[in-house]
């Protein structure tokens, strides 16, 4: 029986145009482990939805007005870091 992606996407997180977002990943192996679709995406705006190993599910709105990050468990800025971190300790 497949994988449930049921989910809510309860968490945000805001970027502002030209800040850079990486997601730590050190939780799977490869990229090809994510599986990714594209809802809508032209030169000035795009709506991507991805999902990743371990239940994570990440949703990207970009618009010129910045990127918002749609998640079902909440992601914490790595201290000293640029990186964001996943909280697995999350129950929901």
């Amino acid at each position: 029986m497949g994988q449930s992606i049921l989910t809510n996407l309860e968490y945000e997180t805001k970027i502002s145009p030209g800040a850079y977002f990486h997601l730590q990943t050190d939780w799977f192996t490869t990229d090809q482990e994510i599986q990714s679709i594209i809802i809508d995406q032209d030169n000035v705006f795009s709506k991507i939805l991805s999902l990743y190993p371990k239940g994570f599910v990440l949703y990207l709105e970009q618009t010129p007005d910045g990127s918002i990050y749609r998640t079902n468990y909440p992601l914490h800025l790595k201290e000293g870091s640029d990186a964001y971190l996943v909280d697995w300790n999350y129950e929901y």
